[in-house]
C-alpha cells in the first residue's frame, strides 16, 4: 500500500512492540547465563539464522528451493563431505548428531547457491569466529547460514544501488550484526549507523566494533535515531523487522526513513509477505507497508531462498 503522504511526524518508533519486549527479555536472560561471546549459538537462531531439524526438511521453504536449484553432484558433495559432529565442537548447542548433519547440509547448500549470487564477493569472506559460530565448515573454510544468506541480499541493494557506492547506511533492528559484516566489507568506505532496541542494540555494537574498530560507527535507539539529520542516508535497510511491530509503529519508521534519506539514496526492505504476531494479535502484510507515495519503486519480487519473504526497493528522487 502507498501513503500519499508522510507519516505524521507524531507516529512514534521509540516504544517496541510486545513482540519485542518479549523477545529482548530473552535475549537478556540467555546473556546473563552464558554472556555475549556465544551470541550466535543462541541469539542468532532468534534472529535470522534457521534451524532445520530432520523431520522438517522436507516441509521446509528454504531446502525446497536449494533442492530445485542444485545439482546432483553438488548435493552429493554437500552431504559426503566430512563435518565434526561432536559435542565438543558443537558446545552450547544441545542438538542431536542428525541435526547437526542436517544443519551442516542445508548451510552448505545455500552456500553453493549465495556463491552464483555474489557480484560484490561477500562469499570470498570467512564467517567471523567473534560470538562462536556453529562449526560448519566448507572447502577448508569456516562458512555460515548468515554469511550466505547476507550475500544474496546485499546482492539485492547493489541492484537497487544501480551502480552507485553508499557513503552512509542505516538499519533498522540489526540483531547481531551479520549483515553490518557484509555490508561494511563490501562498502569499505561506508558509515554504519544501527537503530535497535536493547539488548540487541549492545549486542551488535560489541560485534561490530571489535570487527571494524576504525570504522565510523553508530548504534542508536529509536528515540536517539529521530535526531539525525534530514537527508543524511544514502543507504537504508530492514531485514525480517517490520512485520513484528504494530502498524503505528510502521508508519513511523517510514517516515523517519523518507526523512533521512537523501536524494538518490536506496531503501531496500526484505519482510514476510505476510506473518501473524500473536503477542500483539497484529497481521503484517508487505503491501499493506505505508510507502511514501513520492518513493519511486525499483523493483519487488519473491525473496530468493525464503520463499514466503518479500524484497524491493526504491530511490529516493531528488
Amino acid at each position: 500500500m502507498r501513503a500519499d503522504s508522510p507519516a505524521p511526524a507524531s507516529a512514534p518508533v521509540s516504544a517496541p512492540s510486545r513482540f519485542w519486549e518479549q523477545l529482548g527479555a530473552e535475549h537478556a536472560r540467555d546473556l546473563e547465563l552464558i554472556g555475549v561471546e556465544h551470541v550466535k549459538r543462541r541469539q542468532a537462531l532468534r534472529y535470522f539464522t534457521w534451524r532445520w531439524r530432520p523431520s522438517a526438511l522436507a516441509r521446509s521453504e528454504q531446502l525446497r528451493f536449494l533442492l530445485r536449484h542444485t545439482s546432483p553432484m553438488t548435493m552429493v558433495r554437500c552431504a559426503a563431505s566430512r563435518v565434526d559432529l561432536s559435542d565438543g565442537a558443537w558446545e552450547e548447542v544441545p542438538w542431536s548428531r542428525r541435526e547437526r548433519w542436517a544443519y551442516v547440509l542445508a548451510v552448505r547448500l545455500l552456500w553453493e547457491y549465495a556463491r552464483r549470487w555474489d557480484p560484490l564477493g561477500v562469499t570470498a569472506l570467512e564467517e567471523p569466529r567473534r560470538g562462536n559460530p556453529l562449526p560448519v565448515t566448507w572447502h577448508g573454510r569456516l562458512i555460515s547460514q548468515d554469511l550466505a544468506n547476507s550475500a544474496l541480499e546485499v546482492s539485492a541493494m547493489a541492484r537497487g544501488l544501480n551502480g552507485r557506492e553508499p557513503s552512509s547506511i542505516l538499519e533498522i533492528g540489526a540483531g547481531y550484526g551479520r549483515l553490518a559484516h557484509a555490508l561494511l566489507s563490501a562498502y569499505s568506505s561506508a558509515s554504519y549507523t544501527v537503530v535497535d532496541i536493547e539488548p540487541a542494540r549492545s549486542i551488535s555494537e560489541w560485534y561490530l566494533s571489535n570487527l571494524f574498530p576504525d570504522r565510523d560507527l553508530r548504534f542508536l535507539t529509536p528515540d536517539q535515531a529521530a535526531d539525525l539529520a534530514d537527508g543524511s542516508v544514502s543507504l537504508a535497510l530492514s531485514v525480517s523487522s517490520l512485520q513484528e511491530m504494530t502498524p503505528i509503529q510502521v508508519e513511523g519508521y517510514m517516515h523517519l526513513l523518507d526523512r533521512l534519506v537523501a536524494a538518490d539514496g536506496t531503501v531496500y526492505l526484505k519482510q514476510y509477505a505476510e506473518w501473524h504476531n500473536p503477542v500483539d494479535t497484529v497481521t503484517m502484510r508487505f503491501d499493506e507497508h505505508p510507502i511514501p507515495a513520492r518513493w519511486k519503486p525499483t523493483f519487488q519480487e519473491v525473496a530468493p531462498v525464503q520463499t514466503s519473504f518479500l524484497q524491493a526497493a526504491w530511490s529516493i528522487p531528488r
